[in-house]
């Protein structure tokens, strides 16, 4: 068959059918040639001297002019990790523990005097006359059992209604209504003592909770900045972290401090003490630094000042996000004055939630690590003479900010969450991309599956209406606001070229149709609004009834018709798929019409995309050859501009792209795009066209005869698409055979050809599945035509697969 005779082929094999061709070797690398003298297993073998060239469809071209202009975005996110390092070296610089204690000191003194001076009874204006004033006026029972828990150093410790933490407040309230204190002894094990004082445990509820409470928060105070006798140096009490661990350390499970120097008991004793963080000052005395409520309220300071830089980071990249966003939003028109700038989202000018905005943070954030670290270990070299010991790495150490350390870790973990789900929404829309219905000619039949560009665009109008009310019912925030933008890529793939209609303009345009059209097209389009779906995600639930609350209007779309129709085709998809549920309604509604698009090209397109496409793809290589060949094949989706309303052409719906159809004159039937994941798309198509069959075409006038001849039509794809799986069995056998002789190839063709044979092998996955789908329609047809066993099991010829080297 010459190139002219294929560009008029109607798509039907009446006999065997050879197709001549030629093909030229390609400037590439990754060439499989086929071995010499060597048959297939079936069919008729390929020329040995046939070259295949394996290439992806989706080439990385648009990835990389992505990345190109975001190479700006990142920079900027380096400069403001840049920038935050050098505050933080030149401001927050090293943790330093006594300064610190020596902050929370201030503060705890402070604080003291300021509580002192609260009651009228108190005249003086210093910490120590505060303390002794304080304690004087607030006794507090636990200091009944100084003694048994250690004495003055220890029993602030042992003694848990001595913490300033919601556990000492309970113990505090358990020993006013048991009579006893609770803490540990010097081994670290739990333990109860008596009071026999009831001068300060309260005879009624009342007085309990008093003393318990107000008697427990005064007497902390005063026991926070030490005693009167040496006051804001003393002996504190331990913060709310020292005061949980001490009492988790009363648990079995933790061994007795007397039993092992090293235990955590031991070391909590010590860390309270000062023991555990000593050090050696320059004059050979022991410096003793005591981990107290003065310390833990100087580290949190300590923290805040390291957080500075985080902070100034992580709003130099916010601005930075914003600006850029804007700069593209008026590059591209979006923002043209004030009064449209004022529209704009300020959720879409935030880098939280997109995939570039938290890049940009992770960005932003390792720099400032490694800016910080590599300040630290200098100057931690620096001041150990350029000696690597113990002493210098705690010096490098405490230069470290862990802040933003820790919000690296966490900007990391964020990063590949965003781009993980990104990805799987990429793979979602790919395969909503390539889903959609077939354009076809055939008067006799395809007909009544036509939807004309009016009717089509009263459907896209249907669902946007629809779409709007899910979304303004949608009482959460931010499912509401996921669900708005997803819509928009819904809204900017089919809108495009539609005029959209209010409620009024609905009437009025159904009853303009109506003049002209046969009553089948208001069955159509709600067969094809019921499987209406605007968002990709899963997550988000799309509440199908909306699409009767504005179909129930319009003169003959009464009586929910959606619901009816969506129902018929969830049953009639389980039946085929052979389980109890399938919840197919909606898998193919994210665009609502694609045409086939020539699935072979997504493995193999070079290879056969150039059969299909005949003189239309000649002289082209690449990806130009692939793009021109796929148009050619399958015309394209209206989202992409491809077939186009502007013209007017008729779009197939109802299932008729099970039909098959020629588009551009080429021979792209059912089989070449069923080659990628389509299988499910297949079964939701084979379940409409039964669906429609029974309950809109069979009631037509003639209507049994009409279901005979798509019947007819869907066994010939049946067919064709056997034999397409046939080919594609020969290309398999042949790329292993070529892979096997030519064993001195480069790592590279063997993973091609190891990628090629994974990508066919997936492909006739897809495609038994869809044979399997398409057998049980045809099945069911017959049904509905009241054809008879013995006429249903007419024996079909198969078509052989044939490919020859002209």
């Amino acid at each position: 068959m010459s190139n002219a005779e294929l560009g008029a082929w109607d798509g039907r094999f009446d006999d065997e059918v050879r197709i001549d061709y030629s093909l030229e070797p390609l400037p590439s690398p990754r060439l499989i040639e086929g071995p010499e003298s060597e048959e297939v297993e079936y069919g008729t073998p390929i020329d040995d001297d046939m070259t295949i060239e394996i290439e992806d469809i989706e080439e990385n071209e648009e990835n990389s002019e992505t990345n190109a202009s975001h190479r700006v975005d990142y920079l900027l996110a380096a400069g403001c990790g840049l920038i935050a390092g050098a505050i933080d070296s030149l401001w927050v610089g090293k943790f330093d523990f006594d300064r610190a204690r020596e902050w929370g000191s201030e503060r705890i003194n402070d604080f003291v005097v300021a509580v002192a001076k609260m009651d009228p009874g108190y005249k003086g204006d210093d910490i120590k006359s505060a303390i002794k004033f304080l304690e004087k006026k607030y006794p507090f029972v636990g200091d009944r059992a100084t003694s048994e828990f250690g004495g003055g150093r220890q029993h602030h410790l042992r003694d848990f209604s001595h913490h300033m933490s919601l556990g000492g407040l309970a113990f505090s309230l358990l020993t006013q209504f048991t009579g006893k204190v609770y803490g540990t002894d010097q081994h670290g094990v739990f333990m109860a003592v008596p009071v026999a004082d009831e001068d300060l445990i309260g005879r009624t509820v009342e007085e309990k909770l008093m003393l318990g409470v107000v008697l427990w928060f005064y007497h902390m105070v005063s026991d926070m900045a030490g005693s009167s006798g040496s006051p804001g140096k003393g002996t504190g009490i331990p913060g709310p972290i020292l005061s949980f661990m001490k009492q988790l350390s009363a648990l079995p499970i933790f061994k007795d401090a007397m039993l092992d120097e090293a235990s955590f008991r031991k070391m909590l004793s010590k860390l309270f003490n000062g023991t555990l963080l000593k050090t050696v000052g320059e004059d050979g005395k022991k410096i003793y630094r005591r981990f107290d409520l003065r310390a833990e309220l100087g580290i949190a300071h300590e923290l805040a000042r390291q957080s500075v830089p985080v902070l100034v980071n992580e709003c130099l990249v916010c601005v930075c996000y914003a600006a850029r966003r804007l700069y593209e939003m008026c590059a591209d028109g979006e923002v043209q004055d004030f009064k449209s700038l004022l529209s704009v989202d300020i959720g879409a000018l935030m880098p939280h939630g997109s995939p570039l905005g938290t890049r940009m943070v992770t960005i932003a954030t390792g720099v400032f690590a490694l800016t910080d670290m590599a300040d630290g270990l200098i100057r931690a070299l620096m001041h150990g003479d350029w000696r690597i010991d113990p002493k210098t790495v705690s010096n490098f150490l405490l230069h470290v900010n862990v802040v933003g350390a820790i919000r690296f870790v966490f900007a990391v973990h964020t990063d590949y969450k965003v781009h993980a789900e990104a990805r799987q929404e990429t793979c979602s829309r790919a395969k909503f991309e390539n889903q959609g219905n077939g354009y076809g000619d055939d008067s006799s039949v395809m007909r009544f599956f036509e939807l004309d560009e009016a009717q089509t665009n009263l459907m896209i109008s249907i669902e946007y209406q629809a779409a709007r009310i899910d979304i303004e019912q949608t009482k959460n925030k931010e499912t509401r606001e996921k669900k708005e933008r997803e819509f928009r890529d819904w809204e900017s793939a089919n809108c495009s070229e539609c005029a959209l209609r209010d409620k009024e303009e609905f009437i009025n345009e159904v009853h303009r149709i109506q003049k002209c059209a046969t009553p089948l097209w208001q069955e159509l389009v709600a067969l094809e609004v019921s499987q209406f779906m605007p968002y990709r995600s899963k997550k988000l639930k799309y509440d199908a009834a909306t699409l009767d609350k504005v179909c129930d209007d319009l003169p003959g779309f009464e009586g929910k018709k959606c619901t009816k129709y969506r129902k018929a085709v969830i049953k009639e998809a389980s039946s085929i798929k052979g389980v109890k549920t399938a919840a197919l309604a909606g898998c193919v509604g994210f665009v609502v019409v694609a045409a086939a698009t020539g699935g072979a090209a997504y493995m193999f397109a070079p290879a056969i995309a150039p059969i299909l496409a005949g003189s239309s793809a000649a002289g082209l290589s690449g990806a130009a050859l692939t793009s021109a060949s796929l148009a050619a094949v399958g015309g394209g989706s209206l989202a992409a501009g491809g077939l186009g309303m502007a013209g007017g052409a008729a779009i197939i719906a109802g299932g008729g792209a099970l039909l098959g159809a020629v588009a551009s004159g080429s021979a792209a039937t059912l089989g070449t795009w069923m080659i990628a994941n389509q299988d499910a798309y297949v079964l939701n198509t084979c379940a409409k066209l039964i669906v429609f069959c029974r309950e809109v075409l069979v009631k037509n006038e003639g209507g049994v005869e009409l279901v005979r001849q798509v019947r007819k039509r869907v066994c010939e794809q049946l067919q064709e698409t056997e034999s397409q799986l046939e080919f594609l069995a020969q290309l398999k056998q042949f790329i292993k055979r070529s892979g096997s002789k030519d064993a001195e190839s480069d790592s590279k063709s063997k993973r091609d050809r190891s990628e090629a044979l994974k990508g066919i092998t997936q492909s006739e996955k897809n495609m038994k599945k869809s044979v399997k789908y398409m057998q049980k329609c045809v099945k069911e047809l017959a049904k509905i035509a009241g054809i008879r066993d013995e006429e249903a099991s007419d024996v079909r010829r198969k078509v052989k697969a044939q490919i020859e080297r002209s």
